[in-house]
């Protein structure tokens, strides 16, 4: 069984990778199912994240701003792992 990738992870992985579709196959998840994900996120948050445009995603500026916040949420948690 796969370990389970939480929104902060994916947000980081879509981040390095600059589109949805490139962040789902490094993590083996759909296309789909990431945007899904990133959508309740900014949801969750209520702000958007990204700025789609035509060969993926850039952040914006509040999604910049997210940013180090969210690395820091990811290695708390890895350290707590």
């Amino acid at each position: 069984m796969r370990e389970q990738k939480d929104r902060y992870e994916i947000f980081l992985k879509v981040c390095e990778t600059g589109s949805f579709s490139k962040a789902a196959e490094a993590l083996n998840y759909t296309q789909s199912g990431i945007s899904q994900m990133m959508a309740g996120l900014e949801e969750e948050l209520g702000v958007k994240l990204f700025a789609r445009i035509n060969r993926g995603v850039t952040l914006t500026d509040n999604g910049t701003r997210l940013l180090p916040y969210v690395r820091e949420l990811a290695n708390q948690k890895n350290r707590l792992r």
